[in-house]
């Protein structure tokens, strides 16, 4: 991998082109499903930067977002989705980190390289960019189906992601969360989503602010959709990230977006269950394996019933919460 990322660096400073990096081998690593059922911290990750690359999956992050999008020049595009395809291609995954890749609107003349080239390297996941209907979303199931079919790809392997940036997407919500069964995530863009309405951006704070939340989170809870907050701009105020990452907690989001690793780790911890929660997931995994060994079925933990469903979810809580 190395190698590759000499390479990729040789291009940006001009002393090789495109071409030569197009050539490096594609040897498609394995891949595993996604175990972890956290959504706490999804990480961006610039495409077009190589450092940034390199130390990407070891970052605390429980989703890493390769950024195609708004922060990678038109003119650094090609390179990015070369590089990105490369580095996946290469990379195995585990499942322990969702990896996925947020690709350019569909009408832009972006979207047609970016699915093309990045389908299969075989992300966790496809994030659609400024979605606006349920049409943007079964136009990209049907690619990820087909692509899935032809290659022999486990049916729903890879996910769809959605960034919610626009008033006419918040306003159709519940039809666009419901497009896909694919459908996971969904990440609320509240930057654009003012710009979109005309109000300053000022008031994302604010009682506007705490509206567009609230339905938001609602909305992607009653459709079995992730609800994740919008980035914090401000990477060096790392209390004000906190505070406001504390408020989409009791509003019922899953997680919050990071632009910086300082911020990853911060949603990881404020996102986390609680120690009660913990406590609460240990007791039940005791009491049901103790069931299990005496022959017994159904039981009840502190008056709630206990199946095997509730008991895998206190042992995801154990091992990914604690």
């Amino acid at each position: 991998m190395e190698e590759l990322f000499a390479l990729a660096q040789e291009v940006l400073e001009g002393k090789k082109g495109l071409d030569e990096l197009s050539r490096y081998p594609e040897v498609l690593k394995e891949r595993k499903k996604v175990e972890n059922p956290f959504k706490r911290a999804s990480l961006i990750v610039s495409a077009d930067r190589v450092e940034h690359l390199k130390k990407a999956l070891d970052r605390e992050a429980d989703i890493l977002i390769f950024n195609l999008e708004d922060g990678v020049s038109d003119k650094r595009k090609p390179f990015a989705r070369l590089l990105l395809r490369k580095f996946l291609l290469n990379t195995p995954l585990s499942g322990e980190k969702e990896v996925v890749v947020r690709i350019n609107p569909i009408d832009s003349p972006h979207f047609w390289d970016d699915v093309i080239r990045l389908l299969p390297a075989l992300p966790h996941g496809i994030r659609l960019s400024k979605v606006t209907s349920p049409e943007d979303v079964i136009t990209l199931d049907r690619l990820i189906a087909a692509y899935e079919r032809s290659r022999g790809v486990p049916e729903g392997f890879i996910k769809i992601h959605l960034s919610i940036e626009t008033p006419e997407a918040l306003l159709d919500l519940p039809r666009i969360l419901g497009a896909s069964e694919r459908v996971e995530v969904a990440y609320l863009g509240i930057l654009d989503l003012f710009a979109g309405l005309k109000v300053s951006q000022r008031f994302t704070g604010k009682r506007l602010g705490d509206f567009v939340r609230e339905k938001f989170a609602f909305e992607c809870r009653a459709c079995g959709v992730h609800p994740v907050g919008p980035a914090y701009q401000d990477y060096r105020d790392l209390e004000g990230f906190r505070e406001e990452a504390l408020k989409e907690k009791e509003l019922g989001f899953s997680g919050k977006m990071a632009i910086s690793v300082r911020q990853a780790r911060i949603a990881m911890e404020v996102f986390s269950p609680s120690p009660e929660e913990i406590e609460e997931a240990r007791k039940i995994v005791e009491v049901y394996e103790k069931a299990l060994k005496e022959g017994r079925g159904g039981i009840t933990c502190d008056g709630r019933f206990v199946d095997q469903p509730v008991y895998k979810d206190a042992l995801n809580i154990l091992r990914y919460g604690s």
